[in-house]
This record gives C-alpha cells, sequence and structure tokens, in this order.
C-alpha cells in the first residue's frame, strides 16, 4: 500500500517562501522561470535559471543560494550542494539556517555508511504508466516482485513479478494468485520462498489493510490467510519476516507516537506473538514505513517523513543496541543518492551481494519507481549513539562493540583494486553514451558495479581484484553485448562495440545448441536465447525473422524440415518469454546458404546455426 506525503506546491506559492527583499527585487524573472523547472523536475534547467538569478543579483540575494544548493542535492552533487549551502550558512540569513545545517551534517555523514552508492533505472518494458514499487527479490533470486498499477484484469494495486535473466531481466507478469480487486502489496518470503508475506484486504467487507500470508505449493500460490495476531483495527502494512523469526511492519494502531509507526512481532511456540513497538528513536509523531532488516540481524532500514532528511520521506539506518527492542542507535540518514529532495522509500539488500532496491519518485512525475543500486558498506560499519555521561553524540564502531551478545567478525582487508577503462562505439565508429555493467562472484557474494560512458563513448572504472568479470552492454537501438574480461591478468582496457538494429542486418545466434538429429533447445542454449529476449524487449518496435541453417550432412529435405523445426522451437521460446509473436517470423533455409565451406568437420559446425534478421515493420 502506498502511504507517502506528497509536497505539491505551484511555483509561485513555494516563491512566497523565499525573502519578499532582494527576491523582488533582481533575478527574479529568472527564480521564477527556475522554480517552474524544479516543479517539473527539470533540476539542471532549474540551477540555469537560479544561477542567472543570483548573477543578476550580483551575489547578494541568500535565497538563490540555498535554492542552488537544494537543486544541486536534486542531482546528487555533494560538492556544489555543500558550496551553495555553506554560503547560505555564510550570508547569515536565517529563513532556512536549520534545514541546511541538517543537510550538511547529513552530506558530512553518509560516507560513514557507504563508500560508494550508485542508482540506475530499471529497464523502460519493467515499468508502467503509473507507479511501480516496493521491489523484492525471491530468495533463490529469480524473480522480482514488486506493486504496480499498471493496467491489468484485477483493478487498483496488484503483485507483479520479473524474470531475472543472468544479464538482465525479463517482461513482468501479473502474479495472478496474490492479486484481487483491491489494493495489495508482498513485503517478504520466509527463508525457504514457500510463504509470502503480504497486505492487502483479501477477506469479504475488509477495508482497513491487514498483513496475511500464502503459501506456494511448486505451482500455485494458496488463499491468502490473515495473520490475526499481528493486525490490527487501523492499517497495518509493509511485513518484512527476517529469517522466520522476526516480523517488522508499519502500523497506525493505537500505543504508536505518531501517524504509521515501525512495530515488531517475534514468532514463538508457533505463532506470532503480540507486536511491540520500536520505541521513541526509531518512531516519531510522523510516518515510519518499510523496515528492512539487514543479514546481519541489527541493521534496520526504515522510511520516515520526519526523522532530519532532504524531502518527503527519505530512507535511515539504525543499529541494534541490545535485546531491548526500543534501544536503537540514533537514526541516520542514508545521504545522496540513496536519498532525494522528494520521496525515497522501501530500502531492499538482495542476500549475498552488493545490489537491491529503492523506490523513489525523484523524477517528481507523481509516480513511484524502484531502481536499482549497487552499493560498498563502509568498512568498519558504524553507528551514532549518546554519551551517557556527557549527552554529545558520539560514532563507535560496530567492530568495537559486541551488539546481541555477538561478537562480530573481524574486518577483512579490502581487496585490491585495479584500473579498467576504454571506449563504446557503434559498428559505424560513433560513440554512445550508455551503462556498461561488471559482475562477477567474490568469496560467495555477487558483486555488481557499473561504469557510464561520456559524450565521447570513453569509461573508467575501478575493480576489485577478482579472476574475470563478465561485462554486459543492454542499451536501446543495439543488440544485447556480453563479454568476459580478466583485468587482473593484464585486461586492463576494453573496446566495446555495439551493433546497431538495421533492417536487413543478420545476427548469428552463437552457441545455440539442440538435441542430437533434434529441435528441442538444450538448457545451455537458454540463457544464450534470454539475451535475444532482452533486446526484443529493450526494443519494443523491433520485428524479426528467425531462421534456421544445416550443413550438408543427410538429404536436402530432412535437413529443410530440420532447419524449419528448430527455427521454429527458438521461435517458441522467445514467445514463451513475452515476445510478442506478430514480432516473429520464422523460416528454415536448409542447407541452402552455408556461411563456409562444408568440406571440414569446423565448416559443417559453423554452417548448422541460429540467425535472426532485422526486417521492416
Amino acid at each position: 500500500m502506498k502511504l507517502t506525503l506528497r509536497l505539491i506546491i505551484p511555483a509561485l506559492v513555494l516563491l512566497l517562501l523565499l525573502p519578499c527583499t532582494g527576491f523582488a527585487q533582481k533575478g527574479a524573472r529568472y527564480a521564477v522561470d527556475g522554480m517552474e523547472y524544479y516543479q517539473r523536475g527539470d533540476y539542471k534547467e532549474a540551477i540555469a535559471r537560479f544561477k542567472l538569478a543570483d548573477k543578476a543579483a550580483d551575489g547578494t540575494e541568500p535565497s538563490y543560494f540555498f535554492w542552488l544548493g537544494r537543486l544541486y542535492l536534486a542531482v546528487h552533487d555533494t560538492s556544489s550542494a555543500q558550496g551553495w549551502l555553506n554560503r547560505y550558512l555564510q550570508s547569515g540569513d536565517q529563513t532556512h539556517k536549520q534545514e541546511v545545517t541538517q543537510y550538511l551534517e547529513i552530506l558530512s555523514r553518509q560516507k560513514k555508511i557507504f563508500d560508494q552508492f550508485d542508482t540506475q533505472n530499471m529497464p523502460k518494458y519493467i515499468y508502467s504508466w503509473n507507479s511501480d514499487y516496493g521491489a523484492v527479490m525471491s530468495p533463490d533470486q529469480r524473480y522480482v516482485y514488486f506493486t504496480s498499477l499498471s493496467p491489468a484484469r484485477y483493478e487498483k494495486e496488484n503483485i507483479w513479478r520479473a524474470e531475472q535473466f543472468a544479464n538482465g531481466w525479463g517482461k513482468p507478469y501479473l502474479v495472478e494468485g496474490l492479486s484481487t480487486d483491491k489494493n495489495e502489496a508482498l513485503g517478504s518470503f520466509s527463508v525457504d520462498g514457500k510463504t509470502a508475506y503480504l497486505f492487502g484486504n483479501f477477506e469479504k467487507g475488509k477495508l482497513d489493510g491487514d498483513i496475511y500470508q500464502a503459501a506456494f505449493d511448486g505451482k500455485k500460490w494458496s488463499e491468502p490467510i490473515n495473520i490475526s495476531t499481528v493486525n490490527s483495527e487501523q492499517v497495518d502494512v509493509h511485513p518484512y519476516v527476517y529469517e522466520d523469526k522476526w516480523m517488522f511492519f508499519s502500523s497506525s494502531r493505537a500505543g504508536g507516537f505518531g501517524g504509521m509507526d515501525i512495530w515488531m512481532s517475534e514468532f514463538r511456540n508457533g505463532l506470532w506473538n503480540t507486536p511491540v513497538n520500536l520505541g521513541p528513536m526509531v518512531n516519531t509523531s510522523g510516518n515510519e514505513q518499510t523496515p528492512f532488516l539487514d543479514y546481519d540481524g541489527r541493521t534496520l532500514f526504515f522510511a520516515s517523513d520526519t526523522h532530519p532528511g532532504f524531502g518527503g520521506y527519505d530512507l535511515f539506518k539504525v543499529v541494534h543496541l541490545s535485546e531491548s527492542w526500543t534501544d536503537w542507535s540514533i537514526p541516520e540518514n542514508l545521504g545522496l543518492p540513496a536519498n532525494s529532495i522528494r520521496d525515497d522509500r522501501y530500502f531492499y539488500h538482495v542476500k549475498d551481494s552488493n545490489t537491491g532496491f529503492i523506490s523513489t519518485d525523484r523524477k517528481a512525475q507523481n509516480f513511484e519507481k524502484f531502481i536499482a543500486t549497487n552499493f560498498v558498506f563502509t568498512t568498519p560499519p558504524s553507528y551514532l549513539q549518546k554519551d551517557p555521561n556527557t549527552g554529545e553524540v558520539i560514532s563507535t564502531d560496530v567492530v568495537d562493540s559486541v551488539v546481541d551478545n555477538v561478537i562480530p567478525e573481524p574486518v577483512v582487508e579490502a581487496p585490491k583494486t585495479g584500473m579498467v577503462s576504454g571506449r563504446v562505439l557503434d559498428d559505424d565508429g560513433n560513440p554512445v553514451k550508455t551503462t556498461i555493467e561488471f559482475t562477477n562472484v567474490i568469496d560467495g557474494e555477487t558483486l555488481r558495479m557499473t561504469a557510464q560512458t561520456d559524450s565521447l563513448g570513453f569509461y573508467r572504472i575501478e575493480l576489485p581484484q577478482a579472476d574475470y568479470y563478465n561485462v554486459v552492454v543492454n542499451e536501446e537501438g543495439y543488440n544485447h553485448f556480453s563479454t568476459q574480461l580478466r583485468p587482473f591478468d593484464g585486461d586492463k582496457t576494453l573496446a566495446i562495440k555495439l551493433q546497431k538494429l538495421i533492417v536487413k542486418k543478420v545476427f548469428v545466434l552463437e552457441n545455440i545448441q539442440f538435441e542430437f538429429d533434434k529441435s528441442r533447445l538444450t538448457e545451455a542454449s537458454l540463457p544464450i536465447l534470454n539475451n535475444t529476449v532482452i533486446t526484443m524487449l529493450n526494443n519494443p518496435e523491433l520485428k524479426i525473422e528467425i531462421s534456421g541453417h544445416t550443413c550438408n550432412m543427410g538429404p536436402a529435405a530432412y535437413n529443410q524440415g530440420l532447419s524449419e523445426r528448430r527455427a521454429k522451437a527458438v521461435y517458441e521460446y522467445l514467445i514463451s518469454k513475452g515476445v510478442e509473436a506478430s514480432r516473429l517470423s520464422y523460416k528454415g533455409y536448409g542447407l541452402t546458404k552455408p556461411m563456409v565451406s562444408n568440406d571440414t568437420l569446423a565448416g559443417k559446425i559453423k554452417n548448422r546455426r541460429v540467425e535472426f534478421k532485422v526486417i521492416e515493420n
């Protein structure tokens, strides 16, 4: 269920929040334009207008300093934001002093939480024209589940899922067994993935929204069952269950500190027990939501609209300090770019990886979207607490403390790193502005890092030591690209050539294999075909002909039939993964179009192939 605070204020009303003196005199015309761009989410243009306003005012208007600082927060330029915010404080103006001071404190602390935090949008085909948020990975990491207002056979917000391929994402589908004509959302799974914990109104006449659980028998989900021991007469939502032991959730029930509070129920003796409030360190007079307990069993992430932040809702973290569920460290804002100047919620960390998701409306479109993240936690981790003697806020390293009577593992020396650089060009030699993904498994954990090319196609990235990295580029207008890089065996540069998807261009599907003398695809071929699925989903206007080819072994008529059956098998697989049949055709060419001579075994192997050709719409 989406419970957010939205501050949609007309630009002229926002201008009234600025000091009247000065603003109305010099630069006002530019500032009005800047506020309009701010409201639209076009922060770069807003910055340009406020810089003109500042220039027109000869650098004498503090309100322009404030808005330039805030706008640089919006584009995640920490250094520039700090410069303008400090300039505001130096001006002596008092209007925004408290919030500016809070902004600067957050920016100075954020490196104590993450050494690195990057965000990327999901592929366009994952998103609807409305809100898509609250992403949760299944325990086997095959699917991402999320809540969406995408049009479906059921009304309102429903539960959807998309398959995770080795090099990208599949098309999202409605989860029929967990969706109804009312609002519902999936909060988490049991460790084995056979139980889902949900928010919804699955019972007849239910209006307030409760927490339910449903069981999966390997084929379908059971009817969701109300978990009556944790629910109240008010809204109960966002159930996150940790290791089948503790359930954290949000509730507006009586006994809290504000609107929505975070509560916890422990599973004992086969039942979820009476919930306890996490106390005033976590909860405020406002709203706290979307709890996520990380895999250390003590670091809790959540969203709040009242703890000091940049926007409506911001993401925070606290550390559990003792056996008491009200004993927590001082909440810390996750900083930029985990947070923005708008609403940010639903921090989710994928187990055994440096990846995850957050949900945000930072693009100011009034729609909340989940976006992918990859991050590196600061080592050693730390938390804030008050010194019992002086009352001073101090930072304590987790490795120097004993939490829940568990001695933390010793800090492992950071792995060596190496720099990789290169350039991305298309097959005509033109630079391509894109995102490059580098992934590998290091010490049992999946590491994912990304590099952005500049306007000339150049990129540069520092990678932790590993035997190899899988390198992937999925860019609209081009065929999927993947390769393997060994940066610590001499591969310090990687030039990437992307192939444009132009009419009549033919692409060989390398290493597509079938069972001997049959048209049944081998399991090893499916990940390769998934790359073609990704290309088709990234390019919704693309139409292709799938062609099957054989060598000259056997009668021509037999080879013709075999090539047709194999082309059809590929056609049917692509359809099964969500590619529309209207965008596909298939044809067998038998032995009539060899690539090379059939005089050698190597030539025969090369001629036994599957291709796709781009055709006109």
